[in-house]
Formats: structure tokens, sequence, C-alpha cells
């Protein structure tokens, strides 16, 4: 178990978001993708776990102890690419939540 991870166990899934990630299945167990908005462009985070909801954020880290990994879109073309351990979002920024979303695209 991560840093992050250890610090919001406990913290209750109790948002509309975690209630509709519960019907598909228990978000401790599920790969996901999250599409956000992030000042004009529209991001991607790929292999994420949710780990918990808090005050309005969405907190992911790497699914199954990996890297997430980040896209950046503006003007309809992939401008950017990067990893990172975790992302807190803000829940009003999010687009979709893609639950077992494969990439395939290169």
């Amino acid at each position: 178990m991560s840093n992050m991870e250890e610090t919001a166990v406990g913290v209750p899934f109790g948002s509309p978001v975690m209630s509709a990630i519960n019907k598909v299945g228990d978000p401790e167990n599920l790969c996901v993708a999250v599409e956000f908005e992030c000042d004009g462009c529209c991001k991607k985070a790929l292999n994420a776990k949710i780990v918990a909801v808090i005050d309005g954020f969405l907190i992911l880290v790497g699914f199954n102890g990996k890297t997430i990994l980040v896209k950046t879109i503006s003007g309809g073309k992939l401008v950017e690419k990067e990893i990172a351990r975790a992302i807190i979002i803000p829940l009003g920024k999010i687009c979709s939540i893609e639950i077992d979303a494969l990439q395939v695209d290169p």
C-alpha cells in the first residue's frame, strides 16, 4: 500500500460519483481512466485506481502500484504525455470515468 493509499484508508466513498462506480464494482479493484478539464485542455489519466473522494476531489494512484499515464489534448491533438504517481482532480472538472479502459493507440 502506498503512502497516498495509507493516508486515505478509512475515508468513506460516500459521494454520488462513488455511488455510481460502486454499481460497476469495487473501486479498490477497478482500473480506471479519468478524463478531466484543465485550462482549456482535456487531460486523460490512464491506468489509475480511485483511492478516495475527499472534499470534492477525486484522488487517484497508479493501478497495481504502477504509474498513471496522463495525456493532454489541445485543439484535438495530443500535445503532451507524462507519468504521475498520484493525481488529485476536482470533481467539477471530471468529464468521464472509464472502467477497465484499454488503450489501443500507440
